[in-house]
């Protein structure tokens, strides 16, 4: 008997998920929904890159939510943020879902961040920051000493502060076990941008991120066209460079490692949801909590930037 798939949201990510499901050794019932054909047109030719006449999988594209079964094993809403949680009211009407796992950021204001929270089973849920599932930090996480506070900064060019800073949010908290209690977007720039993604904006700057054991976060992007490098500081010092693959410690000791596709991740995600019910991602509630600090500044900070009127944040 198959496992029950959906994928709401045939975009770049949504493919990739379907791309990665190809490795699973449980037979899959893909269900991928998306309401333009061009964008299901995509998947398709994703899922047939990667897949074999001798596939376990079945895979079915599809326009409406009507054509789904009764109960779905695992909902995955890869939606961009403005769609979020309409997308999920839509699965609800639909289908019941025994698992999810959501997309960040999760939503663009806080009032969408409370009822996508109220309507979701908190315990069933997960947010797919992924690094948490990445052997490479798992080892490095193993060699951080946690006995006193960290000081974690993040510095690079161009690469997404608004859309990508939840990743970091959740790796710091993660490897330090602290939740975040502030957010100073008081040295962020004025000037928001557009972003590749039609609709959304970007913004370059610098965060400051307190934590509730002590450790503190400082968070850059510029305009510039450096790497971003990753340093890490309590009893040890580390410098971490993602793209280059590796982690260096003050003592010269290196850890050497990738950051994976999320082609590569998915299968293991997937099947251990349907085995065990149970991720390594962080839960809906552990990443709503982040989620609540980080929107509830960058909403403020742009309504401070021209938009007074505006009660969200336009990132995805």
């Amino acid at each position: 008997m198959s496992n029950l798939i959906l994928i709401s949201g045939a975009g770049q990510l949504g493919s990739r998920y379907l791309q990665g499901m190809s490795k699973c050794t449980l037979p899959l019932k893909i269900f991928i929904h998306d309401p333009s054909i061009k964008s299901l047109g995509i998947a398709k030719q994703r899922w047939e890159e990667v897949s074999t006449k001798h596939s376990p999988h079945e895979v079915c594209f599809i326009t409406s939510l009507k054509k789904l079964p009764n109960s779905i094993d695992i909902a995955i809403v890869s939606t961009n943020s403005a769609n979020r949680l309409s997308a999920v009211k839509n699965i609800f009407q639909n289908t019941n879902v025994t698992h999810w796992i959501l997309e960040k950021v999760l939503v663009r204001s806080l009032t969408d961040l409370n009822e996508l929270t109220s309507i979701i089973n908190l315990s069933s849920a997960w947010v797919n920051t992924p690094r948490r599932l990445m052997p490479w930090h798992k080892s490095i996480k193993e060699q951080l000493n946690n006995l006193e506070p960290f000081k974690f900064e993040v510095k690079g060019g161009s690469w997404g502060l608004a859309c990508n800073t939840i990743h970091y949010l959740d790796l710091f908290s993660w490897w330090s076990g602290e939740l975040i209690e502030d957010i100073s977007t008081e040295k962020l720039d004025k000037d928001w941008f557009k972003s590749k993604r039609q609709g959304y904006w970007e913004v370059t700057g610098e965060l400051k991120v307190k934590f509730s054991g002590g450790s503190i976060a400082t968070i850059i992007c510029n305009h510039s066209d450096e790497p971003v490098v990753i340093k890490v500081k309590n009893t040890n010092y580390w410098v971490i460079n993602e793209s280059e693959g590796f982690a260096r410690k003050s003592d010269g000791a290196e850890i050497n490692g990738i950051v994976n596709f999320q082609s590569d991740i998915t299968a293991s995600m997937v099947e251990s949801i349907i085995l065990n019910s149970s991720c390594n991602l962080p839960s809906l509630k552990e990443s709503a909590a982040l989620h609540k600090v980080f929107i509830h500044e960058m909403v403020e900070h742009w309504k401070g930037c021209g938009n007074p009127l505006d009660s969200f944040v336009p990132i995805t």
